[in-house]
């Protein structure tokens, strides 16, 4: 029988949250990448590496259903509500771009480097929660 990769997930504590709800559900599952992702968190993100519960093929369907990760969740600005939202580096983007050439030279993982949201209608920047 064939497994996939449902979901990847940063912690093996969340991992094993949805991988117990799963079960309840009578999905049979399991992790991997637990003890790598502790000993090497800065590659969490990377390739997708990471925690990653993993499920039979015939179960996909199900376990989406379950988890409710069809449904997309829409980027609102919080102060006006428009959705005409974009990326934007925010104010220290000279930073984030030395850290980046930084990174590429010494050959680290540079992969928490987070970009805010700019709101093009009331020109206010957030982050996504």
């Amino acid at each position: 029988m064939k497994t996939t990769r449902l979901m990847t997930f940063e912690s093996p504590i969340e991992a094993n949250i949805v991988k117990g709800r799963l079960e309840n559900e009578g999905i049979p599952c399991f992790v991997t990448n637990e003890n790598f992702s502790n000993l090497m968190p800065h590659y969490n993100r990377i390739l997708d590496s990471g925690v990653q519960l993993m499920i039979r093929q015939t179960d996909y369907q199900k376990a989406v259903e379950i988890l409710e990760l069809n449904k997309e969740k829409e980027l609102l600005c919080p102060n006006c509500n428009s959705k005409n939202v974009g990326i934007s580096l925010g104010k220290n983007w000279f930073k984030k771009i030395v850290v980046i050439f930084v990174s590429l030279l010494s050959v680290i993982p540079f992969n928490n480097i987070s970009g805010n949201y700019l709101c093009k209608d009331c020109k206010s920047e957030f982050k996504n929660k």
